[in-house]
């Protein structure tokens, strides 16, 4: 009675082994995301310094008597770097997603 009791406590060495692999990686996936959450803190950061900036570039172009048609083709610029940016993120998702699942299958 005893001893099988005790015997189904234990655990195998692959399970142990198995248990502590998934640990590692859970740690692992913690800290990309702390990472993760830190890298986007300081983007909001310098996107609200970028926006001010701009402002006081366009009240100095503004002020210089800089055409708006100029001023249109910035703006349009700024939006398709935002694109670019977004497609940039998209694409790096996707390739840390399948390198996450290439690594999982080893």
């Amino acid at each position: 009675g005893d001893e099988a009791s005790f015997a189904g406590e234990r655990q195998a060495p692959e399970d142990l082994e198995s248990r502590m692999a998934f640990e590692r990686s859970t740690a692992a996936v913690d800290d990309l995301e702390a990472r993760g959450v830190e890298i986007i803190g300081n983007l909001v950061g310098q996107r609200e310094r970028l926006k001010g900036a701009h402002r006081k570039v366009l009240d100095v172009m503004n002020t210089l008597g800089v055409s708006n048609s100029l001023i249109r083709v910035i703006e349009k610029r700024q939006t398709m770097d935002l694109v670019y940016m977004a497609g940039g993120m998209l694409l790096t998702i996707i390739v840390l997603s399948y390198t996450w699942i290439y690594l999982r299958r080893k």
